[in-house]
């Protein structure tokens, strides 16, 4: 895994501060680098939306809309989660790439529970307090047919991808009706479409990954598959389980997390822990799913 340096640029630092506005300062970034966007007041939650430079837009395909939440757990520094995909989308959006039916939401009220190490699932069961749910359900009124999410998180550390397996969880734990069971269908398709995009271009793996906001959009009607960023040995690790980590159930208290874990919701989980592999991957992500042209399903 290359530790090279990462060139942050020169807002993070007010970005991170204590006491930052991140979503007043998301917009003032945004602006000032010409990037149109707007800031979005939900349940309580200030969401950013923006539109890439230089984006292409048409009806008969479906929105890819790529979410990263700026909310931290209070009194930390938030570095992995979640500055650094905030940072990556920022680049992103700021590029002419030509992105194709692009949308980026920096989201907020991601970090509500996050204490609670089944925040995943108690949100199967209140959805309402995950943000993302909120934000799901008022797709509709900003005019998106069909939407597909793509939640960037914990994505700054690693040189491989993980596609989150939050859809299994849900079917699991009662999720399946009519309509869940085709939001199902629908991640599971764009999970072997991201596979199949990023062949030969970075290690992918699929695993249960805990505290996503995914679960959060699938339960508004929306399929959402969240990619998070780790060091090999640990994608490996994690994917080998087949469910959801031991450390992450409170069946087993106490369990040390670990690798990338270790280091969230901590005042450790600084910038020190980017690795420069991590925003070249992503990088190179963003620029396949901006590629990507799904069809809009007949009405």
């Amino acid at each position: 895994m290359d530790s090279t340096t990462v060139a942050l640029p020169p807002w993070l630092e007010a970005f991170m501060s204590p006491r930052a506005d991140r979503s007043a300062e998301l917009v003032r970034v945004l602006s000032a680098g010409g990037v149109k966007c707007r800031l979005m007041e939900i349940a309580g939650g200030r969401f950013v939306v923006a539109w890439p430079r230089g984006g292409v837009n048409d009806p008969l395909y479906r929105v890819k809309v790529v979410t990263a939440h700026h909310d931290r757990v209070p009194g930390t520094p938030g570095a992995l989660d979640n500055s650094a995909a905030c940072v990556q989308l920022v680049e992103f959006l700021s590029t002419d790439r030509g992105a194709f039916n692009t949308l980026v939401v920096f989201t907020d009220r991601e970090e509500l529970g996050s204490w609670n190490p089944m925040a995943p699932l108690r949100s199967a069961t209140a959805p309402s307090e995950q943000g993302s749910y909120e934000l799901g359900k008022a797709f509709a009124g900003m005019g998106l047919r069909a939407p597909m999410v793509f939640p960037l998180d914990v994505t700054g550390r690693g040189d491989a991808l993980i596609l989150s397996r939050a859809s299994e969880g849900l079917a699991r734990h009662g999720g399946r009706n009519g309509g869940l069971d085709a939001i199902i269908a629908q991640t599971d398709s764009m999970a072997v479409a991201v596979a199949r995009m990023m062949a030969g271009r970075a290690p992918v793996y699929r695993a249960r990954v805990p505290f996503g906001e995914d679960l959060g959009f699938m339960l508004a009607g929306v399929p959402a598959l969240t990619v998070t960023v780790l060091p090999r040995d640990e994608a490996m690790a994690i994917a080998g389980l087949g469910g959801l980590p031991a450390w992450a159930s409170p069946m087993a208290p106490g369990l040390k997390t670990p690798g990338t874990w270790s280091h969230l919701h901590g005042p450790g989980d600084t910038t020190d822990l980017y690795t420069a592999d991590a925003f070249e991957l992503v990088g190179r992500f963003l620029d396949r799913l901006a590629a990507l042209r799904v069809s809009t399903p007949a009405s």
